[in-house]
């Protein structure tokens, strides 16, 4: 790495050898499932915060501190607590489940890895939703009321003024709301790293964490370079044509 003498041009053997690799389908069924599963229960957790926000409660700044909470906490510091919640011996949650018989005792979540990733993907979702909320509570502001008024003289439903109203007005909020997490779940490391570093057995290492491996890890660095490569232009790519297909969709209604 530090000697320019000590390298040889490989052309594109390194991409040859990722997506001819046994753990290629792992990687990106793992990216999948995180990217997929996180945007989507991110988004629907944030817009019942921020239905709960936008009615007439007592205390509602109070109750506001507490749901933007996890937002504000660092994460490093948010995965140390969740992983001591979640420890086999002393952990909260694990004496919670296990008291209701629900999980034995001393269960490991990182050793299975159906498990494992739903760790991950509680710890994700606690952090994350906060944005969906505020950024959803924001553009619920920005509906009128009197298209409210209106539909409950006509006698609409609360859920079908939700639909017609709410999910309308909310456009292009969810739009660009939705790529924001996709691109912050496509490329988050620190949370997956601090609780398995991709394991077990690679089960839940995504592209951002696969390219970490074998570049620093394994000191492949060529090789991790091209994983990262690669990992920019799935990113660029899903971008793009969500933009065109979406965004712009939007802009010309």
């Amino acid at each position: 790495m530090l000697s320019l003498s000590s390298y040889h041009f490989v052309g594109l053997d390194n991409y040859k050898k990722f997506f001819t690799s046994p753990s290629l389908g792992k990687v990106f069924r793992s990216t999948l499932i995180y990217v997929v599963l996180g945007v989507f229960l991110t988004y629907v957790i944030g817009l019942g915060a921020a239905l709960i926000l936008n009615m007439k409660l007592r205390m509602k700044p109070l109750f506001r501190a507490i749901l933007i909470l996890p937002w504000a906490i660092p994460q490093v510091v948010l995965v140390l607590i969740w992983k001591w919640m979640l420890n086999p011996q002393y952990g909260c949650i694990n004496y919670l489940f296990s008291s209701l018989h629900l999980i034995p005792m001393n269960f490991s979540w990182f050793s299975d890895p159906k498990f494992a990733i739903i760790a991950i993907m509680l710890v994700t979702i606690w952090k994350q939703y906060p944005l969906s909320c505020l950024i959803l509570f924001a553009g619920m502001k920005t509906i009128s009321g009197e298209l409210y008024e209106t539909a409950s003289i006509d006698g609409a439903s609360a859920f079908r003024r939700f639909f017609y109203i709410t999910l309308p007005g909310l456009k292009y909020v969810n739009s660009v709301l939705v790529l924001l997490l996709t691109i912050w779940s496509f490329t988050n490391f620190v949370i997956i790293w601090l609780l398995t570093m991709g394991g077990p057995s690679d089960q839940t290492a995504t592209l951002s964490i696969f390219t970490y491996l074998n570049a620093f890890k394994f000191s492949k660095l060529g090789y991790g370079v091209s994983i990262g490569v690669v990992c920019l232009m799935v990113s660029l790519i899903f971008s793009f044509f969500y933009y065109r297909v979406f965004i712009t969709d939007v802009n010309n209604d």
